[in-house]
């Protein structure tokens, strides 16, 4: 964990300087930097990103329902575009822990070769 050594972390995505809040459809290719500024020396064994694309809206609707009646009728939706997580620095998670496995099994296979010796 990098409490304290993280200044910045910033994710600039091509051509975001046109507006505030960048929009994407089907089929366009997203690209971008990921910069992380430390106060000092870190060691990183793993930076993992993740990124999501949700488009959220919500609106009101007033009917009359009589004479002497009105109401309001509020919405909400969600609807989550993409989910995607890749491993930028190190070994993505899962594949580490088998390596460690697989080293634990071959010293256990090796310890047992040198007592059959």
């Amino acid at each position: 964990m990098l409490r304290g050594k993280v200044r910045a972390l910033a994710v600039h995505l091509d051509g975001s300087e046109r507006t505030d809040l960048p929009a994407f459809s089907g089929g366009d290719p997203v690209s971008g930097r990921v910069v992380v500024e430390v106060t000092g020396d870190v060691r990183v064994r793993r930076l993992d990103v993740t990124a999501r694309g949700v488009a959220k809206v919500r609106w009101t609707e007033s009917r009359n329902a009589g004479a002497n009646t009105a109401y309001t009728q509020n919405y909400t939706e969600e609807v989550e575009y993409l989910r995607h997580q890749d491993t930028l620095i190190g070994q993505p998670r899962g594949r580490r822990r088998r390596r460690r496995r697989n080293k634990v099994e071959k010293k256990e296979r090796n310890d047992e070769s040198n007592k059959t010796k």
